[in-house]
């Protein structure tokens, strides 16, 4: 075998510029691969972590009924009541061992009117904000000192987005009024002070949501013993659906008998994009095996144009396999060293576009809030994926130069030796 790799070795010094053409193809293949992953992974990843965080949680508790009409914000369908109130139902959650937060959330529906004419329709949350601190981090989009703070518990206090803030005239410390429906369907009004101004780049929080303390929710919409949600997030993603059955066996024993959803089953988007990395992996697949059509074209060349030196081969004792086994060795040499460096330029660019970012604001603006995606995306790099890369680059021209490779094991010494 060592005297099959030098002679390999010595014959792809003998024609350099296809050896560095074949190269040059497998590297940039590869580092397509890489940059085109990172991107992807980080737009997934990025989508995926806004969504659990901001919405489905690793896992939901919710009544079914609520489930059927969740779009239209209904109060009428609550986890939790007198007998068996909310935040006994929390505490229970939170003992499970496999459980790093749990909190309830009430979404509602609501008018935020500011002067005479100036008017918004914002989807409210009513959240406990230490528990969500843990969760969603929402402190982290109060940039600046003038952004002011979380809304406290017990208060009368709303926390906006800036894009939202600016189309009311309002600013931090201001009041605003609201007009609601509340549980019992009956007309509510309350004015809130504006205690922060969120500026994360995301439709979804800067211009059509708004947070409140969750016990201030409760009492504004006759809700004292519940809420529409509760979220569950366990330590990891991986371990959310493992995580669903044990939420289940306290979910089981409440009335009305609410249903545990996991992440993924939160929308059909979040569903779709949770299967996008599986998808675009044919991409990569193709990207690879388009440029690995170079080497195979190279070899299949140097094969015709080495048929007289094969039969020399074949005739001092080399044997049809030894012969195949060469060529497989050259482009085996070929694929490793082009897959390395592709994936080391691949993931060297990745790592400079993961600080800086990547600017994807033209496509943004024409999404609605559902798409939770910043204007600049940091595309990912790990050494899976690097991995990935590495193996998909060196796989795909390995089975690109067998069919060249097996047609030089199939020469017949007595023909290729007539071959001028």
């Amino acid at each position: 075998m060592a005297y099959l790799i030098k002679m390999a070795w010595r014959n792809l010094g003998r024609h350099r510029g296809r050896t560095i053409l074949s190269l040059i193809a497998i590297i940039t293949g590869v580092f397509v691969v890489v940059i085109a992953k990172g991107v992807i992974d980080g737009i997934v990843d990025t989508f995926i972590t806004y969504n659990i965080n901001l919405n489905s949680g690793h896992i939901r508790v919710i009544q079914p009924e609520y489930k059927l009409k969740e779009q239209t914000l209904s109060l009428g369908y609550a986890v939790g009541n007198e007998d068996t109130p909310y935040h006994s139902i929390v505490e229970d959650i939170r003992s499970i061992p496999d459980v790093k937060a749990a909190t309830g959330r009430i979404r509602f529906g609501m008018l935020l009117l500011a002067g005479d004419d100036v008017q918004e329709t914002v989807l409210t949350i009513g959240t406990d904000f230490d528990e969500e601190e843990k969760i969603a981090h929402l402190s982290r989009f109060l940039e600046g000192s003038q952004a002011g703070t979380l809304p406290r518990v017990g208060q009368r206090e709303i926390l906006l987005g800036d894009v939202l803030m600016d189309k009311l005239g309002i600013g931090v410390g201001d009041k605003v009024n609201a007009v609601f429906s509340t549980s019992f369907g009956s007309l509510g009004i309350a004015t809130f002070r504006v205690a922060g101004k969120m500026s994360s780049g995301l439709k979804f929080l800067d211009e059509s949501t708004a947070y409140i303390p969750l016990d201030t929710a409760m009492h504004l919409l006759d809700m004292d013993d519940s809420v529409t949600e509760i979220v569950v997030f366990g330590e990891t993603l991986s371990k959310a659906h493992a995580l669903t059955t044990e939420v289940e066996s306290v979910a089981h024993t409440l009335p009305g008998t609410p249903i545990v959803v996991p992440w993924d089953e939160y929308s059909e988007l979040i569903s779709l994009m949770s299967k996008a990395k599986a998808i675009y992996a044919v991409i990569y697949i193709l990207i690879v095996t388009l440029a690995s059509f170079v080497v195979f074209n190279t070899l299949l060349m140097i094969v015709s144009e080495r048929t007289r030196e094969i039969g020399m081969l074949a005739a001092l004792g080399l044997t049809p396999q030894s012969i195949q086994r060469l060529f497989l060795m050259e482009g085996t040499i070929l694929a490793l060293i082009g897959s390395f460096i592709g994936t080391l330029l691949g993931g060297v660019f990745n790592l400079w576009f993961g600080s800086v970012g990547l600017d994807i604001s033209m496509m943004t603006e024409n999404l609605g809030g559902e798409f939770l995606l910043t204007p600049r995306i940091y595309p990912t790099t790990s050494w899976a994926m690097l991995i990935f890369s590495y193996a998909l680059g060196v796989a795909v021209t390995i089975v690109a130069v067998y069919i060249p490779a097996r047609r030089a094991g199939k020469l017949k010494p007595t023909e290729a030796l007539r071959t001028i």
